[in-house]
């Protein structure tokens, strides 16, 4: 998930579910600033050079190119004492704002990024300038397609239907057409209710956590409640979560399994009552500085104002996955995912090959909340009813991805129209209005180190985000919306737009039930779970073991405390699911996908067919029920992948070092 840390904007700009009203609050947060006259450009803790130097160019390009002094922008560190009560133990980071996901200019990145452009186009230029003008055809026509269908365009499935072969293969051709899917009814409402029961006693119980910012109430600091711990293991997500895997080109890669899901730990949004004294309904905290109080509520207006019902003045949409690592040789370069793009060939390009996935590397600058793994899909599993208005889909996986991809070599010769509609405004998108640049700059659009991908409305015009990023249906109880990594979404963080029709939770005043004088019940909560699908691979493997010890430790997931960003702990929290739960919720399946326990793979008997390979079927150890597959076998690829994983997860084992 993404959301945005009130008290550093870098958080504001992580890789699950930011929405433009942490663009925002990174706005007013750098105005404040600035009243207070606090020092410019001090150098923030832990931030790299690389991310320091793209941040103050965009904050020079903003005041036209002259540097910025005290009175025009700056950011300050907020000691902890000045902090409310209940988060006053973590210690604050503050990096400079990052403007230029809504200003009128991009970052100006280091002067090796126009080498990397250059590098990308050397030899291709005619055929990428030929196929800029296929491409933006061929988007007029999507475009125009996404409007009229809307939210129908996204496919459903009932996961009682997942086995049915007919229903498997309409609901994969429009996934693979449209990049996004809705399981239905994964998590049955008995199992979805007890999570959400145990997640707000958890809250009411520990106190000791970070509260979420105003700008993004609804967005928890938590890993390990009991609605992750128990959403992640239940055998019903992970058998989803399979089957939604298994709709990739998966024949030709045999570094991966996805018949071994792993869970990821990511946070999770929460909507209702006071619960555990923070959240949307929270009473407003008390603070010793009361112009803070002034400024915190001009922060949540403005940061509501950008996002709140999508007509504000600007929409941006966000690409996960890394941003710059998308061009970069190290990172998806690597493993040239995009190369029949980058040599103006796009109509080749097929997202959901993974053979150039699985060695690239999505996270190269350490971002806080960057996913470092390979994921097949970003996901959402409601827990409660999710009425439309909360995501946004921009349902174009091909497309789309080229197009964010070549924009960067490519200018217009005249400017935006004022008005976006009406024959000057069509002239502006014509391809004749676009020129390949020969002198390659340093910008490349949306991307800034460390950072998910923007896209927005002044620089990616042809996308029409308003028009083209759709409502997704509601979600009832246990449905699992998916999602492919490339594609464009937009999630509110408006707390009154999340859901209304969800169940109200026991009340909290004691343990008589029928005490006339207990307190009302609260009002109804909703909770929505990130659930991201990944498969086993060795790089998977290696984050998995971290990501077991933070998970035993109850320390924030890998990928999101890596710049020491003080998220805090849950290792004192009462009440905290182990791995007893999720032992008792999904069984050895459940317990492998944490790393809690070894896949069981078993070499194959001997075979009296002649030329068996690489594809032939192994069978597993134990039942089906034993080795959380059904029973259903693995490719000797597969337990290749599984046995290497055990290595890794379980070094002291040395019978799985045997061939």
């Amino acid at each position: 998930s993404t959301r945005t840390s009130s008290s550093s904007s870098s958080s504001a700009l992580t890789h699950g579910s930011l929405s433009a009203a942490a663009v925002a609050a990174a706005a007013v947060t750098a105005a404040t600033a600035a009243a207070a006259g606090a020092p410019l450009h001090q150098r923030p803790r832990r931030i790299s050079k690389l991310k320091h130097r793209a941040i103050t160019a965009t904050l020079t390009s903003f005041n036209n190119g002259v540097p910025l002094t005290n009175g025009n922008f700056s950011y300050t560190h907020k000691p902890p004492s000045e902090s409310a009560s209940n988060s006053s133990s973590y210690p604050v980071i503050m990096e400079p704002p990052v403007l230029s996901f809504y200003g009128t200019e991009p970052v100006p990145l280091p002067t090796r990024f126009a080498h990397i452009k250059r590098s990308l186009a050397a030899g291709h230029e005619e055929q990428i300038e030929a196929s800029w003008a296929r491409l933006l055809e061929a988007l007029r026509e999507e475009v125009e397609q996404i409007e009229a269908r809307g939210s129908h365009i996204i496919p459903n499935i009932d996961f009682a239907d997942i086995t049915n072969a007919e229903r498997t293969a309409q609901f994969q051709r429009n996934l693979k057409r449209y990049g996004c899917g809705l399981v239905r009814g994964v998590v049955p409402k008995v199992d979805a209710q007890a999570s959400i029961d145990a997640t707000v006693d958890y809250l009411e119980t520990n106190h000791d956590f970070k509260t979420p910012p105003p700008q993004d109430p609804t967005c928890f600091d938590f890993f390990w409640s009991p609605a992750q711990v128990r959403t992640r293991a239940h055998p019903r997500v992970l058998e989803a979560q399979r089957f939604a895997m298994s709709m990739w080109d998966n024949d030709a890669d045999d570094r991966m399994a996805t018949r071994f899901p792993i869970a990821y730990a990511d946070r999770l949004r929460i909507h209702g009552a006071n619960i555990g004294g923070v959240g949307p309904d929270a009473a407003p905290a008390n603070s010793d500085d009361a112009n803070g109080d002034s400024n915190s509520t001009d922060a949540q207006k403005a940061a509501l104002e950008l996002l709140g019902d999508f007509t504000s003045s600007t929409v941006i949409a966000q690409v996960d996955n890394g941003s710059l690592e998308r061009w970069e040789p190290d990172g998806y370069g690597r493993g040239g995912t995009y190369e029949a793009i980058f040599k103006g060939e796009w109509e080749r390009y097929d997202p959901w090959d993974p053979t150039f996935r699985v060695s690239s590397t999505p996270d190269l600058y350490n971002g806080y909340g960057a996913c470092s793994i390979f994921r097949m899909y970003q996901g959402v599993i409601a827990l409660s009813t999710i009425d439309p208005g909360l995501i946004r889909l921009l349902p174009s996986p091909k497309l789309a991805t080229a197009y964010f991809l070549l924009r960067p070599f490519f200018s217009p010769k005249n400017k935006p129209p004022e008005r976006r509609d009406g024959p000057e405004w069509e002239a502006f998108l014509d391809a004749s209005n676009w020129t390949l640049d020969r002198d390659h700059s340093t910008i490349i659009h949306g991307a800034v180190p460390g950072h998910a991908q923007r896209l927005t409305e002044l620089w990616h015009p042809h996308l029409h985000l308003r028009r083209t990023l759709v409502n997704i249906p509601t979600l009832q109880t246990g449905d699992y919306i998916i999602w492919h990594p490339d594609l464009a979404y937009h999630i509110t963080s408006n707390p009154n737009v999340m859901a209304s029709r969800a169940p109200s939770p026991p009340p909290m005043g004691g343990d008589d039930d029928d005490d006339d004088d207990a307190a009302p019940p609260s009002r109804p909560v909703s909770v929505l779970v990130y659930v991201p699908a990944a498969p086993l691979t060795q790089t998977n493997a290696l984050y998995l073991a971290r990501q077991r010890k933070t998970f035993q430790r109850g320390h924030p997931g890998p990928d999101f405390d890596s710049t020491g960003s003080g998220l805090g702990s849950e290792a004192s929290h009462m009440r905290r699911p182990g791995e007893t739960e999720i032992a008792q919720i999904g069984g050895p399946a459940g317990l492998q996908a944490m790393g809690l326990a070894p896949f069981d793979v078993a070499p194959t008997p001997p075979s009296n067919s002649v030329g068996a390979g690489e594809t032939e079927d192994v069978e597993m150890n134990g039942t089906g029920a034993s080795s959380g597959v059904a029973g259903k076998s693995v490719t000797r690829a597969e337990a290749e992948v599984a046995r290497l994983a055990n290595i890794i997860l379980f070094p002291d084992r040395y019978d799985f070092y045997m061939g």
